[in-house]
Parts: C-alpha cells; sequence; structure tokens
C-alpha cells in the first residue's frame, strides 16, 4: 500500500524536475541569444555580482539575495553568465513552491502541478527573468515563505516556525514587492490560524500586538536607513500615483503610445478566475483550515485587485506595471483552488490524471508564448562604444538613459549618474545620445556639432563606431556653452536633464 504513494511522489518529483528544466532552457535560450546583457538594467547586475566576487560586497544598494544566488555560477563562469543563469534558474525554479502552494490550496498533487505549470511557464515570469530578476527570484522566494508558513500553522513545532522565519527574512532580503506579497498573505493567514487555535488570548495576545508593533518599527527603520533594499517611505508615496480616469479593460501591464505589454492577458485570467475561486470557495464541501482560507481570500484579493480597468498602466517605472507582473501567482494559484473544486468529485487516480493533462496542455501551449516581447536589447555599436570611452579618473559621467549607464559602468569602471545635481560640477561629464529617438525631435545633433566648431571650448568626443554623434562625450562647460546656443524651449528642455 505504501509503494503507490511513494510512486506518485517520485513522479510529481520527475514532472516538476522536467518543467523546471523546461523553463529554464526557454529562458536560457532568450538569455543567451546575445553574448551581452539584456534587458534596461541588464549591465547591473553583472556589476554587483562582479563587486561580491572582487569586494564581497555589491557595488550599489540594493536587495542582496538575488545576487548571492548568481555569484556562484560567476564566480565558475563570469559575471554576465552567471547573472544569466542564476536569472533562468531562480525565475524558473518558482515551479517548486508554486507547486507545494498550490498542492496545499488544492487539496492535492494534480492542482498543484498545475499551479507550477502556469506559474514557471508564464509569460510575464519569463519576461522577469530578462528585465526584473530580482523580482523573479524574489516572487519564489515569497512562495518558499508562505508554504513555510502555512505548514507551521498546520503544525506548530519549533524546527517548522524557525524555517518559516528564515524564509521570511530571505523573502525581505530578496525583493520589496515579494516581501510585501509573503507579509499580507502570510501574517493574516497566521494570525487567523492563531486565534483559531486559542492561542492568542491574555499574555499572549498582548505579546502578539507588541511583537507586531515592533516589527513595523523595524521595517520603517530599515526602510528610512537603507531605502534601496527594503520597503521605505518613497515606495508608499507611489501608491498616489496608481489610479487614472481612463479605464483599461484588457488589464495590460503596460500601455504606452509605444509598446503595449498584456503577456497573454494574464492580469484578465487571473482576475476572471479569482472571482470563480471566490464563489467556489463559499460552498459547504470546500473546506479548509483558518490560515489556508485567509491565505486564500487575500490571495484573490490580490488578483481582483491587479485587474482593476483603472490601474494607470502607462508608466515603465510605475508601480502598477510591478505589480502586474506578478499576476501568474495569484493566476496559478486561483486555478489551482478552481481545479480542486471542478474535479472534487473524481477519485483520486483520475483527479490527478485530470489535472496532469489540464497541466501538459497548459504546457504546450505555453512553449509558444513570444517570451522576447518587451526585451531591451544592447546593440554592439553601442557596447563598442562604451568600450571606447576614456574617462577621467575623478569624473562622474551623468547619462540620461538607464540601459546605457550601467553599461559605462560596467566597461569603464567610472562613478555614474543618472542626476547631475548629485555630482560636484567639477566632476562632471556629460554622456550624449543625440540620434536616440528621445533626443532626435529636440536637435540635440546640431548642437553637439556646432560645440565642434568652436574653439573656446573643449570639443565633443565621439566614439560610436558609426556614426560621429550616435555616443558623444561632453564637459560640463562645453553642454553649459551648448545649452546657451540652443532655442529657449529646447533649452529648457535639456536644462532639466530628462532620464528614461
Amino acid at each position: 500500500m505504501e509503494t503507490v504513494p511513494f510512486a506518485r511522489r517520485v513522479a510529481v518529483a520527475g514532472l516538476l524536475a522536467v518543467l523546471t528544466g523546461w523553463s529554464f532552457w526557454l529562458r536560457w535560450e532568450v538569455l543567451a541569444a546575445s553574448p551581452f546583457p539584456i534587458g534596461v538594467d541588464g549591465y547591473f547586475y553583472p556589476i554587483q555580482v562582479r563587486s561580491l566576487l572582487e569586494h564581497g560586497t555589491l557595488a550599489y544598494p540594493a536587495s542582496p539575495f538575488a545576487f548571492w544566488l548568481m555569484a556562484p555560477f560567476a564566480a565558475v563562469t563570469d559575471p554576465i553568465i552567471g547573472a544569466k543563469i542564476g536569472a533562468a534558474l531562480g525565475g524558473a525554479g518558482v515551479a517548486i513552491p508554486a507547486y507545494l502552494v498550490g498542492a496545499r490550496l488544492g487539496k492535492g498533487r494534480g492542482p498543484g502541478l498545475v499551479a507550477a505549470t502556469i506559474a514557471t511557464m508564464s509569460a510575464s515570469s519569463a519576461y522577469l527573468s530578462i528585465e526584473f530578476v530580482k523580482q523573479g527570484i524574489g516572487l519564489t522566494v515569497a512562495l518558499f515563505a508562505l508554504w513555510l508558513v502555512l505548514r507551521a500553522m498546520e503544525q506548530r513545532s519549533r524546527s517548522r516556525l524557525i524555517a518559516a522565519g528564515i524564509a521570511l527574512v530571505l523573502a525581505l532580503l530578496a525583493h520589496k514587492i515579494a516581501a510585501a506579497f509573503v507579509i499580507v498573505v502570510a501574517a493574516p493567514a497566521a494570525f487567523a490560524e492563531a486565534r483559531a487555535s486559542g492561542a492568542l488570548r491574555g499574555r499572549r495576545l498582548l505579546y502578539v500586538l507588541g511583537g507586531t508593533g515592533l516589527a513595523v518599527v523595524t521595517v520603517l527603520v530599515l526602510g528610512l536607513a537603507a531605502p534601496r533594499r527594503f520597503i521605505s517611505p518613497a515606495d508608499l508615496s507611489l501608491l498616489h500615483h496608481t489610479l487614472t480616469r481612463s479605464a483599461h479593460w484588457d488589464a495590460p501591464a503596460l500601455a504606452t503610445p509605444y509598446l503595449t505589454l498584456s503577456f497573454e492577458h494574464e492580469v484578465l485570467f487571473a482576475t476572471v478566475l479569482a472571482i470563480i475561486a471566490l464563489v467556489l470557495m463559499r460552498r459547504p464541501r470546500f473546506t479548509q483550515t483558518p490560515s489556508e482560507r485567509i491565505a486564500m481570500w487575500m490571495i484573490i484579493a490580490f488578483a481582483i485587485v491587479l485587474g482593476v480597468p483603472w490601474l494607470s498602466v502607462t508608466d515603465q517605472q510605475g508601480l502598477v506595471f510591478r505589480l502586474r507582473l506578478c499576476a501568474f501567482v495569484p493566476l496559478a494559484l486561483c486555478t489551482a483552488i478552481v481545479v480542486r473544486a471542478a474535479l472534487a468529485r473524481l477519485a483520486e487516480l483520475h483527479r490527478d490524471l485530470a489535472c496532469l493533462a489540464i497541466a501538459a496542455v497548459l504546457a504546450f501551449r505555453a512553449g509558444g508564448f513570444d517570451r522576447r516581447a518587451g526585451e531591451v536589447f544592447m546593440h554592439p555599436a553601442l557596447v563598442a562604444s562604451a568600450m571606447a570611452l576614456d574617462v577621467p579618473s575623478n569624473a562622474t559621467v551623468i547619462v540620461s538613459e538607464r540601459h546605457i549607464e550601467f553599461m559605462v559602468a560596467w566597461y569603464t569602471r567610472a562613478d555614474v549618474s543618472l542626476r547631475p545635481e548629485l555630482v560636484p560640477y567639477n566632476h562632471r561629464v556629460r554622456l550624449l545620445l543625440p540620434l536616440s529617438p528621445v533626443n532626435t525631435p529636440w536637435q540635440l545633433e546640431q548642437a553637439v556639432d556646432a560645440a565642434r566648431h568652436e574653439p573656446s571650448i573643449d570639443p565633443p568626443i565621439g566614439v560610436h563606431p558609426r556614426h560621429r554623434n550616435g555616443l558623444v562625450l561632453v564637459t560640463e562647460t562645453t553642454w553649459d556653452w551648448m545649452l546657451t546656443q540652443m532655442p529657449p524651449r529646447t533649452r529648457v528642455h535639456f536644462a532639466a536633464w530628462p532620464t528614461i
């Protein structure tokens, strides 16, 4: 009798290994298509990993867990390849915690396998491995933490509570959004379980309330002391810009005049399945523990909020874009809940076979998704330009585009900054991209050419291999002279130094 459950566990472990490996390979194909890093912040990750290997610290303040994960791979390859391996593995690995949480909420291996398939084969999850790597890895860690918390609530042994606590700390060290997700879901679930079991009474209740208050204060202090590593008041201020009057009923993750990213409409599907799950949970036969019930409600609420049509999706750096990229998590878990209810009348073997068929269909369909949607590709000519830069030893390069900023820092090891006001005047040099689509309407190229013919200033230095104005380095005094030669409207525009 014991051989049947054991054989099923082995079969599920094998399926998860195959699923994770396939997802890793699909991500790796995209990442390895270029010898250079991919994404707006593509070079940021190799810089951080290189600094870890050389000095044991990060070059820039950031949540460190993703870089710790990449460092061993970089040690045996190089920082660029190591960062790509870590990004692909950390994103594809979401299959395992998605299975564990999905199996717990779906009450079976079958629903867990469906959740794992959706999570790891998701189009938005694949995008996170290209663009927002820390967030992708952070969500993997957050789901592990959520599973450990739910498991600890079922049997409150010391070892399980310690494991859950360690996982929560790792989630805090992985990514702000991931940490917020696991706290919002796990904290109410743990409170509900403790209250239902009678553990929160008298002094224990006072201890818990005091501990919760202390934890909140600690998080606020950490956010003030290290705003780039932990949730800070600046992050909370982003909530003021989340709503708009124009509705997007198809719920894209991003919608700008130049680019729309819907990621197979995962946000919309997550919202629909969340509403279905909410209805099904009200059935009398739908049993769950207090912690599981609250966790389900919070996950469902998260999915429904993500689908609100009036969320602002026009800012590539906005909070809504980042949050909607998380939609695959509630989509996977809500699907597990729905599958649990839909197949509840089937025998266990038949239910697992049905879930296996569903997972297979979802996996093969997802295998044809466009995993390059929204990809920012680094042109070899720009890489050659950055390699050709000769930056003075005491200078900080002021760059207006983030995808150039970290590329310059990687190849030159110079200090870089998006904002000039953060750098003393005598230490500034400007890196201009006159041919960039954001600059061509303002005729920046004409100003650069004019500076080349002015003998009283330092001449602009063009380093692009194909065009004299492809990438141009100018001193701060030359930049000031250029501003004086521009028409008033253009001068105001460039004096503000707009960045993207």
